[in-house]
C-alpha cells in the first residue's frame, strides 16, 4: 500500500489532487496528505518540515510506502522533502503532473516495491509530455 504526500509551491498540490479526485471520482483524504508553501508571505520551513515529518511518520506507522511529490527540483519543497529520503518506503518524485498523479493512486494498493512504484509514475510523467506541432509533423510524414 502506498500514501502520498504532496508539497508544493501555492496550491499546485491540492489542485492536483482535488483534479485527480474529480477524475477518478473517489476521495484520497485518508492517504494522502498536502502542504503548500506561499511565496507571498515567507513560510516557515521548520513548521513545514514538522507537518511534513509527521504525516510521513503517520503513513509509515500504518505499514504504508510513501511516495512524496513536489513541483520543481531545486525548490524549497524539494529540499524539504529530500531530507526524508533516505528514510526505508520513502522516495520523492519531483516535476509532478496531473497524468502522474492518477498512475500513482490508481496503482495505490498494488503490490509494487517503491522503486517500481517511482518508476511507473515517472514513465507516465515523461510519456504525458508532448508537443503538439512535432506529433504533428510526425504523423504528416
Amino acid at each position: 500500500m502506498f500514501s502520498f504526500i504532496f508539497i508544493t509551491h501555492a496550491d499546485l498540490g491540492a489542485s492536483l489532487v482535488k483534479t485527480a479526485q474529480f477524475i477518478m471520482q473517489e476521495d484520497f483524504k485518508e492517504r494522502c496528505a498536502v502542504f503548500s508553501i506561499d511565496y507571498s508571505m515567507l513560510a516557515d520551513m521548520n513548521r513545514i518540515k514538522e507537518m511534513l515529518e509527521k504525516a510521513v511518520d503517520r503513513y509509515l506507522g500504518e505499514k504504508h510506502k510513501v511516495i512524496i511529490f513536489v513541483d520543481i527540483f531545486g525548490g524549497s519543497p524539494s529540499n524539504v522533502a529530500f531530507t526524508f529520503v533516505k528514510r526505508e518506503g520513502v522516495d520523492v518524485i519531483t516535476g509532478v503532473n496531473l497524468p502522474m498523479v492518477i498512475y500513482a493512486f490508481e496503482h495505490r494498493d498494488h503490490d509494487l516495491t517503491i522503486s517500481q512504484m517511482a518508476a511507473g509514475i515517472i514513465q507516465t510523467g515523461e510519456d504525458n509530455l508532448i508537443g503538439a506541432k512535432k506529433l504533428l509533423e510526425k504523423e504528416n510524414r
